[in-house]
């Protein structure tokens, strides 16, 4: 090993034997750019290959009460003239320090340029142009045929203006007290960028079909040079002769209503998803080449700037570095600096330095070429299923003589940060086993340091291993069926073991056969239960299942269960009250030793094979009719109906005398006209709770006519 070096290696023993890792032992590599684009940086920058260095230093210089900067131009002594706010307030910053300047009447102010000593705005509806001495007052300019102005630039004693009027994109020259229209596009909503193509000409970049454009002085000639596959071409760059095009989707509606917005967290890209912006090269033959482009990202302003062509973005206010010349061919892209706005929308030179504009909230920053001494990483969150145990983290990283990373963990319950989570753990060494309590979300912070200027750590790889605390299965209970309800996975048998199926059981079996993928058919004796239980972690459950009567030992009726429902056969089991008990396991799927159950006991119920009796069954005539008594009577359960019949055919629900089903024990009384007997005999039938029937019949008694 080199001296004044130091490298830690990760080894994954999952990687060493060829074997993949348990689904409850997961992992995470942060090795590649996009592992790291869903965390929060300052000062650390994201090399295209995913190696971390400390980024050139970033310091915020200014801030403003207004939420959005929406224009900025240099004032050309390393300050800026800035338009913020939706109503024309105008400010400087100089010195250090944010001034008001003035404000103008009208909309919002999406375009400024320097004229001399004065400021040249163009505020949104208005049609005019105003002057802005550097005292603040506000004189009008000239009158201009456009409602809302993207760009502006100087050329001589006149001011180039690029924007929208009714009939569509139009580029005007504006000189005090006139202006005249240079180009007109009226397929196009507006002309949204623009810059000088270094041969008196421009270039302009417009709003509809995101063409790229260029005018010339020579016949006032526009052509188009490019039909990007974007809405928009909201910035554009020249560095040595070649065109630098930032192109985005949907972005200047947002500029329109006023309302860009807020910083948001980094969305998990879906691979199907079309770009939202990009940024496209075109060379001196006018071939063009899409350098960079991004799903999460837009762009709102490009700078060539130390060998480097900076994009400035959003909602994550992340500036991109694309190498100029060959060094692209060893390092295509970085994310090199993060505002921590939601926008970095403009860059303005400050001396050798660069000032970058923030929005949301409005800041101004100094971007140097010198390196950071100091910079921090913060993860991605890292989510356990549905708790987790954090484990060891492995950091393979390059330490040169002054430099250093240093690496902790945090655990909590939000899935944001907040003052419920743990503090950070003390720096950590690679493969430590952190003290961290058991949590569902977790984050590591990598802190890179330097006390040698130039010199610079690299961090090649982070992994951190977890495993999902397993929890045990939660119930919600157990749904006892009407007795003789079967459920199956088979198909239901023809017999269905009585003619007459209970009428509240026959709602339960849809035409006595599917009920999605289970199978419901009726059978005499059968009962049925159906489990509502849960997995925390997702696991597969089995269940074993007891027999539990109120009084002698449980009896096991299954092992190892795999189905949420349960039936089985009553009939060999005496009558009595009983209670199901369910012990639901994840052994299928948990390791061996880090099995858990957890068990349900059904409320009680009936097994009830013996039908009623019948006792003091009469049948006597009374004037016209029969007069039927008798007395029925179950040992075990509540009578639940009784009929009879007078001729042997048709049966007729009769209640008892009270009326009410709501004893073991009934008595009933009931009158049948003569004329309905045929034969001698009265039959009866009483049905208990469990469906347990019984007949009997009587005789009739002498003077009652037959028929």
């Amino acid at each position: 090993m080199r001296k004044g070096a130091m490298r830690w290696m990760t080894l994954l023993l999952a990687a060493a034997v060829g074997m993949s890792v348990h689904a409850d032992q997961p992992s995470a590599t942060f090795s590649g750019f996009n592992d790291w684009l869903g965390s929060e940086t300052r000062g650390v920058r994201i090399g295209a290959d995913g190696r971390l260095r400390l980024a050139p230093s970033l310091r915020r210089v200014g801030q403003l009460p207004e939420g959005v900067i929406w224009a900025a131009v240099s004032d050309g002594s390393g300050g800026a003239y800035l338009s913020a706010g939706t109503d024309g307030k105008l400010f400087h910053y100089v010195g250090g320090q944010v001034k008001p300047l003035g404000q103008v009447k009208g909309g919002i102010v999406f375009a400024l340029a320097r004229l001399g000593q004065d400021l040249v705005v163009a505020p949104t509806g208005e049609g005019k142009l105003f002057r802005v001495t550097p005292s603040g007052e506000v004189k009008p300019f000239a009158d201009i045929e456009a409602r809302i102005v993207w760009a502006l630039a100087v050329e001589g004693d006149a001011v180039i203006v690029a924007g929208g009027a009714e009939k569509g994109a139009v580029l005007l020259q504006a000189r005090e007290g006139s202006s005249r229209r240079l180009a007109e596009l009226s397929d196009e909503t507006a002309f949204t960028a623009l810059t000088p193509d270094g041969q008196g000409g421009w270039y302009l970049g417009s709003h509809g079909r995101g063409l790229v454009l260029r005018y010339s002085r020579q016949g006032d000639h526009l052509e188009t040079l490019m039909d990007t596959p974007f809405e928009e071409v909201r910035a554009l760059a020249v560095a040595d002769g070649q065109l630098y095009i930032g192109a985005d989707n949907g972005l200047t509606p947002k500029f329109s209503m006023g309302q860009l917005e807020r910083r948001e967290g980094y969305l998990q890209a879906d691979t199907a998803t079309t770009a939202r912006s990009a940024v496209i090269r075109l060379d001196k033959d006018r071939v063009p080449e899409t350098l960079w482009q991004s799903t999460q990202s837009q762009v709102y302003a490009l700078t060539a700037w130390k060998g480097q062509l900076l994009v400035g973005t959003g909602n994550r206010s992340r500036l991109f570095s694309i190498p100029l010349g060959k060094a692209r061919d060893t390092d295509s892209f970085a994310v090199v600096q993060e505002l921590g706005t939601a926008q970095a929308t403009a860059f303005l030179p400050a001396g050798g330095d660069l000032l970058v504009v923030g929005s949301n909230p409005a800041e101004l920053h100094l971007l140097s070429e010198a390196q950071a001494t100091e910079g921090t990483l913060e993860s991605r969150i890292l989510k356990g299923a549905p708790i987790a145990d954090w484990g060891r983290a492995y950091l393979d990283a390059e330490t040169p003589t002054g430099t250093n990373v240093e690496l902790q963990l945090r655990t909590g319950s939000t899935e944001t940060p907040d003052a419920t989570w743990s503090n950070w753990t003390p720096p950590l060494r690679s493969g430590e086993r952190p003290a961290l309590p058991p949590a569902r979300f977790a984050q590591f912070r990598l802190r890179l340091s330097s006390s040698r200027g130039g010199a610079t750590p690299i961090v090649e790889t982070v992994s951190i291993h977890w495993a999902h605390r397993n929890l045990a299965p939660v119930w919600e209970g157990v749904d006892s069926m009407p007795p003789g309800l079967i459920i199956t996975r088979t198909a239901p048998p023809e017999d269905i073991g009585i003619e007459r199926v209970p009428l509240e059981t026959q709602k339960l079996i849809p035409a006595l056969g599917y009920m999605g993928a289970e199978k419901r058919s009726f059978r005499r004796g059968g009962q049925s239960f159906v489990f509502r239980v849960n997995d925390p972690n997702g696991d597969t459950l089995q269940y074993a299942i007891r027999l539990v009567p109120d009084r002698g030992a449980p009896f096991l009726l299954e092992k190892a269960w795999k189905e949420k429902f349960f039936s089985f056969d009553t009939l060999p089991v005496p009558d009595g009250r009983y209670r199901l008990e369910v012990t639901a396991s994840d052994a299928p799927t948990a390791p061996f030793n880090a099995v858990l159950t957890s068990t349900w006991r059904t409320a009680p119920f009936m097994v009830d094979h013996t039908p009623p009796t019948i006792a003091d069954l009469s049948a006597v005539a009374e004037g016209e009719g029969i007069r039927v008594r008798f007395l029925a009577r179950d040992e075990t359960s509540l009578l639940k109906e009784a009929a009879i019949s007078a001729d042997g055919e048709h049966w007729l629900q009769i209640v008892p005398e009270d009326r009410i089903f709501d004893q073991k024990e009934e008595r009933f009384d009931v009158l049948v006209p003569k004329d309905t007997v045929r034969g001698d005999r009265i039959l009866v039938r009483v049905v208990d709770q469990h469906n347990n029937e019984q007949t009997a019949s009587a005789s009739l008694s002498d003077g009652v006519k037959k028929r």
